[in-house]
């Protein structure tokens, strides 16, 4: 669209007088007390005057279309600047669904690491249980098999009680025997015959009882 527009095209004379700026200005002297009076445009003949009317309309009409020109390329460049700042927006918005992505991958990611860490914490958790429960297993079988060997000790303990109880029964009998066994061969062989107690022996009172 510039490349079309003449204005923007073909190549303008460089402006060093403020006449150029504005090719329709004259200068004229005005009576601030009464009408305007412009001095050149009376000393011109209607003629003149009506060409350089003719002159500076025709003028001004080529400015309003220069103006025209002027301002339908602003119109484009407005238009072609809005696309190129809708297409900006939509780059910017590709930009923050990227950036929204990205996160998610990220904190996706963080996720799966928790996961995998808990995971991991889990089964270490698991297999401490798991050992636990085998100490825990252990111990009682510890325990319950020193219960039995305590209950044996005991058991052993009562039966040797008993068994030292009899032996010393046993002992102190053949003790008592053997003092009255002696005493009797001591008073027989002194020939004493009085005092002698009239306990019987074993064998005495086997053959005691067999007789009767």
């Amino acid at each position: 669209m510039l490349d079309r527009t003449p204005c923007f095209t073909d190549p303008e004379p460089p402006l060093t007088k403020m006449s150029n700026f504005c090719p329709p200005t004259v200068p004229f002297w005005a009576n601030m007390r009464g009408d305007l009076l412009v001095f050149p445009l009376q000393e011109c003949t209607p003629r003149e005057i009506a060409e350089v009317v003719v002159a500076r309309v025709c003028s001004l009409m080529h400015q309003q279309d220069i103006l025209l020109e002027r301002l339908k390329v602003a119109e484009g460049m407005r238009a072609f600047i809005s696309h190129r700042m809708s297409g900006a927006e939509e780059l910017r918005a590709t930009a923050e669904r990227v950036e929204v992505l990205r996160k998610m991958e990220e904190e996706k990611e963080a996720l799966r690491i928790e996961v995998e860490r808990l995971r991991k914490e889990s089964e270490k958790a698991e297999r401490l249980r798991k050992e636990k429960e085998s100490v825990e297993g252990k111990l009682e079988e510890s325990e319950q098999e020193n219960a039995y060997l305590k209950k044996e000790i005991e058991e052993l303990q009562s039966g040797l009680a008993a068994q030292k109880k009899e032996l010393e029964g046993e002992y102190q009998t053949q003790v008592d025997e053997m003092y009255f066994v002696g005493y009797r061969c001591c008073m027989k062989k002194n020939d004493i015959t009085h005092d002698i107690p009239s306990f019987l022996s074993d064998d005495e009172d086997d053959a005691t009882d067999g007789s009767s």
